[in-house]
């Protein structure tokens, strides 16, 4: 009960049912019709010879019916319940009884499987009846699959203003929506798990996504409140999940892998966030962090006075009756160096500034270096990541005054411009 794949270039119009390997009409001829808006699997349409479709009549192949294949469907054939032939290849086929089951898995991991265990029960004489059925699975992408996560307990990482490393972190709670989509990876399972009970006497087997979405919905949330939660280790704020979309799918699967993929070969294709946000708490200390960082910048912190004082004046000068006493005390103010403080603290932050763009190097020249996670050390180890020290062989810049160096790779000694040993 093989399958003889027709070449591309003797198939005419199908409009007769012409089988150009044998001169004569194909007796019957199967086909999945429509599979779209969520159809996971359904019957084969029957078309006899004189062009009309019979839907789930019948229950036996005649040898040289015509089968239909189409590009992300597995066709199989079903006796008794069980597959006994498939086929993931695109294309048209004969259907020759005398033949051995062709088998043809494509790239598809379950099918290769199922084609050994049927293999050795052909070779064994297994039994063989007339009942027959022709199904179709579809392969592709079924989309539509929405999801409300709930409150989600995420990792919220701040990075320093300067250097871009993540320094601070706080628990925070999220809540999000979206959609996400699945896939049939493998379609033996599949049929073995939630198609054969769809399949029997003369039911039309027909899996839509509705089918299965109360079930896996419930599973598929729960995983990606999982998935998102473990977008932590990537040490991002919660503003960039969204960006990190393939992530969340790639843990989402390996959450899910067990009792989808291996227990209803099924698979999650693709997770899309519409919205993640915080909740006004966790918004609250965020805001309260980034300004008061803002205040460690010394230039921040010289504008914040400078604006201040400005503040003060305008208000001294709009009030008649104290206006003289105002400025006197601006004056005090000014006495104790507040006009100085404000532009030393200027030149502070531009100094800062200079030396970071100068020394862009990991490793300072005290023999301290900074890990990727922020954690400054004195080891060959991060105390903090278990990270190794970054090679001080490839070396641009002095640590100490930015002088380029014109192999990094081979770095000097000593820095030829202020002396500062480099190794």
């Amino acid at each position: 009960m093989g399958l003889i794949k027709i070449a591309a270039q003797a198939l005419g119009a199908f409009g007769n049912a012409i089988n150009t390997t044998g001169g004569a009409m194909w007796t019957d001829y199967f086909e999945s019709g429509d599979m779209s808006n969520g159809v996971l699997m359904k019957r084969g349409e029957k078309i006899s010879s004189k062009g009309s479709k019979n839907k789930g009549d019948g229950n036996l192949i005649s040898s040289g019916s015509g089968i239909d294949v189409q590009e992300n469907q597995c066709m199989i054939l079903v006796e008794n319940g069980q597959i006994v032939d498939f086929c993931a290849e695109p294309g048209r086929y004969t259907f020759d009884d005398s033949k051995a089951p062709s088998m043809m898995s494509g790239s598809n991991k379950g099918l290769k499987a199922l084609a050994a265990q049927l293999g050795q029960q052909f070779l064994a004489g297994g039994s063989r009846t007339n009942t027959q059925r022709v199904f179709y699975i579809n392969l592709g992408e079924i989309q539509g699959f929405k999801w409300g996560s709930g409150n989600i307990v995420f990792d919220h990482w701040e990075a320093d203003l300067t250097t871009g490393k993540p320094i601070w972190h706080i628990a925070t709670t999220l809540m999000g929506n979206g959609m996400y989509s699945i896939q049939v990876t493998d379609p033996a399972k599949f049929f073995s798990v939630l198609g054969a009970q769809k399949a029997g006497a003369d039911g039309n087997g027909l899996i839509t996504r509705e089918d299965i979405e109360p079930q896996i919905k419930t599973e598929a949330i729960a995983a990606i409140r999982q998935g998102v939660g473990q977008l932590s280790r990537l040490h991002i704020p919660f503003t960039e999940i969204a960006a990190n979309e393939a992530e969340l799918t790639k843990n989402v699967d390996s959450l899910l892998d067990e009792s989808w993929g291996e227990a209803r070969g099924i698979n999650m294709f693709s997770i899309a966030i519409g919205m993640m946000d915080a909740d006004d708490g966790s918004k609250q200390k965020i805001e309260k962090f980034q300004e008061t960082r803002g205040y460690t910048d010394p230039s921040m912190l010289g504008a914040y006075m400078g604006m201040g004082q400005t503040q003060a004046m305008q208000a001294a000068g709009a009030n008649a009756n104290g206006a003289v006493n105002g400025f006197a005390g601006m004056a005090m103010m000014g006495g104790m160096n507040g006009a100085g403080n404000v532009a030393d603290l200027m030149q502070q932050g531009q100094a800062q500034k200079a030396a970071g763009a100068a020394a862009p190097s990991d490793q300072q020249a005290d023999g301290t270096w900074t890990c990727s996670c922020g954690t400054q050390n004195t080891g060959n180890f991060c105390t903090n990541c278990g990270k190794s020290k970054p090679d001080q062989a490839a070396l641009k810049h002095c640590p100490n005054c930015g002088c380029a160096f014109p192999d990094p790779a081979n770095p000097p000694k000593f820095c030829p411009n202020c002396g500062t040993k480099l190794n």
